[in-house]
């Protein structure tokens, strides 16, 4: 989930310089990736914007990716995946994406109408075997999947803290329950489905059982068959398996302290670990909606319509189908962005120009540290529209 407001995130663009680390800590730039030119200004930009907000804001590492043209033009990664070790980021470092995870969890949702196993305007109780939303003075029976993915359903729980690494996890139907330690709010409906835009990580979890109901698979494991592997994403998961944790970035909160990793019960909301060059290809296949490349993993009609927005919506939100419309500064894109405890991560696309960029840090502070990066990004963006 977004941790700042968007009032918020103007201050910190320019309070950046007041934050200050207790230590001295050697940022270093990793790796420029296939086609960086360092001769490219935006490049050099925002090299300097994440150098200076990595020292700033105790936030070890970032990795960015830009897409242009439809296509990645360039990776770069700056500062440390682990400070004690001293293990620069690299384009093949693993980090969490907090609720980014939704975005990508909405393919795997959205498949399911390409195969009949749900319609995106069908009441989902019903289709529920192991939970369902509590009886409700509102209607139940308006809950449905395009109102889910959209935040138009009415439901309940924002987000989602997660669990130490180690810990027994919660069952979904207990997380749905409410029997999560941050919050103990229980998924149900708190206002009439279809009449107000209403974040809800309790709606994605909600869709989490529904695929799990239609497909009688586990939620990472169909994502993992069905939607990263066609797509080469070879190195993205919704668990976080031995292989990745060996290239895992460490989670630093934000005074700079190491912490654990946090797994989720709620993998469709906030459980998604990945790389930069994943989430890059990831968001290309967004931009350019080019049905050769998503190998069939989605029409690229259900695809350019998750990126079209959904009635109703408002000031205080505007989303698609898994997709959220961004608006910093009067300039709107589409994408998500991710906060965990330790992480912090942004996808935002601008499909007039067919560009994109993508942002992930290694710090409870990362938001201080992709917001200046992407006012460069949109700067570029703006010049490339007129």
């Amino acid at each position: 989930m977004i941790k700042i407001s968007v009032q918020r995130l103007v201050v910190f663009s320019f309070a950046t310089l007041l934050f200050s680390c207790s230590a001295t800590k050697k940022v270093v730039e990793t790796s420029t990736g296939k086609g960086a030119d360092k001769s490219d200004l935006l490049y050099m930009e925002i090299h300097r914007v994440a150098v200076e907000a990595t020292q700033n804001n105790n936030v070890p590492g970032v990795a960015i990716a830009v897409i242009q043209n439809g296509k990645v033009a360039w990776t770069q990664c700056v500062g440390l995946a682990d400070m004690k070790s001293k293990k620069t980021v690299t384009t093949e470092t693993i980090f969490n994406v907090g609720s980014v995870s939704k975005l990508v969890s909405a393919w795997g949702l959205m498949q399911l109408t390409e195969k009949g196993l749900v319609a995106l305007d069908e009441p989902i109780n019903p289709l529920l075997v192991r939970w369902k939303l509590p009886v409700s003075q509102y209607d139940i029976s308006k809950v449905t999947l395009r109102r889910i993915l959209s935040h138009t359903a009415g439901l309940s729980v924002h987000g989602y803290g997660g669990s130490e690494q180690g810990t027994p996890l919660l069952s979904l139907e207990e997380s749905l329950s409410g029997k999560t330690k941050r919050n103990g709010e229980s998924v149900r409906l708190i206002s009439e489905p279809g009449t107000k835009w209403e974040y809800s990580g309790g709606g994605y979890t909600l869709a989490q059982l529904l695929l799990e109901e239609r497909t009688k698979e586990k939620f990472a494991d169909y994502m993992k068959k069905n939607v990263f592997e066609p797509l080469a994403l070879n190195h993205t998961h919704y668990e976080w398996t031995e292989e990745m944790m060996a290239s895992s970035a460490t989670a630093y909160d934000s005074s700079g302290k190491p912490i654990k990793n946090r797994i989720f019960t709620e993998q469709a909301a906030a459980g998604l670990q990945t790389t930069i060059l994943d989430l890059a290809h990831f968001a290309m296949l967004s931009v350019t909606s080019d049905s050769r490349q998503l190998n069939k993993v989605l029409k690229a009609t259900s695809l350019q319509l998750m990126e079209k927005p959904v009635l109703p919506f408002s000031d205080l939100g505007k989303s698609g189908l898994g997709y959220r419309f961004m608006n910093y500064e009067g300039f709107e894109t589409i994408g998500h962005t991710g906060e965990n405890e330790g992480w912090s991560a942004g996808v935002f696309m601008h499909l007039p120009t067919k560009s994109g960029i993508v942002i992930l840090c290694n710090g409870s502070n990362g938001d201080r540290v992709w917001y200046p990066i992407y006012q460069s990004w949109i700067k570029r963006i703006k010049v490339a529209e007129k």
